[in-house]
C-alpha cells in the first residue's frame, strides 16, 4: 500500500506536502515542522478525524482515522485499537532507489550464473527475497530502505524464518535509520538510479562489513583487553577493521561462501553483527569462537549462550569440581550407580574416599568429624 500514506482531510495542515492524484500524502516525506504540526493537531484522531487511512479508504470505502505519534525519534502512524481490518496486509512500496539495487543485484548474479530470482516466496510463504541467488550457499539479498518494524517483521525474526528454510538473509541499506540485530551491510545513499546501475561505479561500504585480526593481548592491548587486565590477559583476542570493498563482491562472493555473517561477536572494534570474509571467518572460529560457536545465525534462532567455564576458581579447583560432578553415588546396597552429584546428610563429615559420614560439626570448608576438621578453622561449642 500505502504504506506511510494518509489522507489529510484539512487542506490546510500540510498545505504544501506533495499529494497525488487522489489527495493521498506519503507521511514520510513530511518535514518535520508538518509533520510536529499534523501530530499535535492529531492528538484526539478520533474526534479531530484529520487522518484517515488512505488503503482502507481506497479499497473497502472505510473511514479509518490515524493515530500519529513518535516512537524512539520515529515516524508512527496507526490504526486505532481493534479496528484494523482482518485483510489489510503489509503491502511494500517499491522506490526508485530500491528497484535499481535489486535490479543491480539480479544482473551481478545473472553473470555469475547464480540462477537469479526476483520476489522469491519461501516455500511455505512465510518470507520473500527481493533477490535470491542460488549458489554452494542460497542468500536472500534484501534491500532496506525503512526502518524495520516490530514483532513478525521485525529483522532477527525475518533473517529466523529465512533461515529456517535453508536461506541466509542479506540485508542492505543506504539509510542510517535502519538499525537491527542482525549484519547489514551499509553504502552511501542519495545516489541516483542510473549511478546504482552504472556498473563502472563502486559501492563502497561505509560499515556493515569488517576484517577480523587476531593479536595476543599483552600490555600494549591491554586499554582494551575484553577481560579488563591492563596489563595484559597474554590470550588470544580478536579486533575488527572496516573491510575495504564494494557491493558488488559480495554478492559474487557470499553465493560461494566466500563472504559470510556473524552474530554476537566477541570482536574488539566492531559491532555485535556483521559480514567477514571467508579467511577472518575462520581465523575467529580457530583462536576465539571454538567449534560450537553459533555464527550466522540470528539472536532469535539462539539458545542462551553462557560465558564458557567458571571463573574465579584456580585451575586445581576446577579439576576437584570436574571430579565431583563425575563421581558416582551408590544408590542403595546392589543398587546401580548414577552420575550424579555425591550428596550427604547435614550433620555426617562429607570428606574422605569412602566419604566418613560420621558425626561432624560445620566449617567453612564444609561438614568436618573431629578426624577431618581444618586445624586452624575449629569452631567451640
Amino acid at each position: 500500500m500505502l504504506n506511510n500514506q494518509i489522507i489529510i482531510t484539512d487542506g490546510n495542515v500540510c498545505p504544501r506536502a506533495k499529494r497525488n492524484d487522489k489527495g493521498v500524502i506519503d507521511a514520510a516525506q513530511l518535514t518535520p515542522s508538518e509533520w510536529e504540526e499534523l501530530r499535535s493537531r492529531n492528538a484526539n484522531s478520533t474526534k479531530a478525524k484529520l487522518v484517515k487511512c488512505a488503503k482502507c479508504w481506497q479499497l473497502y470505502q472505510s473511514e479509518q482515522w490515524l493515530k500519529t505519534f513518535n516512537r524512539l525519534g520515529t515516524r508512527v502512524i496507526s490504526h486505532q485499537p481493534g479496528e484494523q481490518r482482518p485483510d489489510h496486509d503489509y503491502d511494500p512500496v517499491e522506490t526508485a532507489e530500491h528497484r535499481a539495487y535489486n535490479e543491480r543485484a539480479f544482473l551481478i548474479g545473472e553473470a555469475e550464473g547464480y540462477n537469479p530470482r526476483k520476489e522469491a516466496w519461501a516455500p511455505n510463504r512465510k518470507t520473500r527475497a527481493d533477490v535470491l541467488l542460488t549458489g554452494t550457499v542460497t542468500i536472500a539479498y534484501e534491500h532496506q530502505h525503512s526502518p524495520f518494524s516490530t514483532g513478525r517483521y521485525s529483522a532477527p525474526e525475518r533473517t529466523r524464518l529465512a533461515g529456517a528454510v535453508g536461506r541466509t538473509a542479506m540485508w542492505h541499506a543506504t539509510n542510517d535509520k535502519v538499525r537491527g540485530q542482525v549484519p547489514i551491510l551499509r553504502t552511501d545513499g542519495g545516489l541516483p538510479p542510473k549511478v546504482i546501475l552504472n556498473p563502472n561505479y563502486r559501492h563502497e561500504f561505509r560499515g556493515g562489513i569488517y576484517r577480523i585480526e587476531i593479536y595476543t593481548c599483552t600490555v600494549r592491548e591491554g586499554h582494551e583487553c575484553p577481560n579488563r587486565k591492563f596489563s595484559g590477559c597474554g590470550k588470544p583476542h580478536a579486533r575488527g577493521q572496516v573491510k575495504a570493498g564494494q557491493l558488488d563482491d559480495v554478492l559474487r562472493g557470499a553465493p560461494v561462501g566466500a563472504y559470510v555473517p556473524v552474530v554476537n561477536a566477541s570482536v574488539v572494534r566492531a559491532p555485535k553483527f556483521f559480514w567477514t570474509d571467508r579467511q577472518s571467518y575462520d581465523q575467529y572460529l580457530a583462536y576465539i569462537a571454538g567449534p560450537g560457536a553459533l555464527l550466522g545465525s540470528p539472536p532469535a534462532m539462539q539458545g542462551r549462550v553462557g560465558s564458557g567455564a567458571r571463573r574465579g576458581h584456580s585451575r586445581a579447583k576446577e579439576a576437584e569440581l570436574a571430579a565431583l560432578e563425575a563421581r558416582a553415588v551408590i544408590l542403595s546396597p546392589g543398587a546401580g550407580v548414577t552420575s550424579a552429584v555425591e550428596r550427604q546428610a547435614a550433620g555426617a563429615c562429607d570428606t574422605g574416599q569412602p566419604l566418613c559420614g560420621k558425626p561432624a560439626r560445620f566449617y567453612a570448608a564444609g561438614w568436618r568429624c573431629d578426624k577431618h576438621k581444618p586445624s586452624s578453622y575449629w569452631i567451640s561449642s
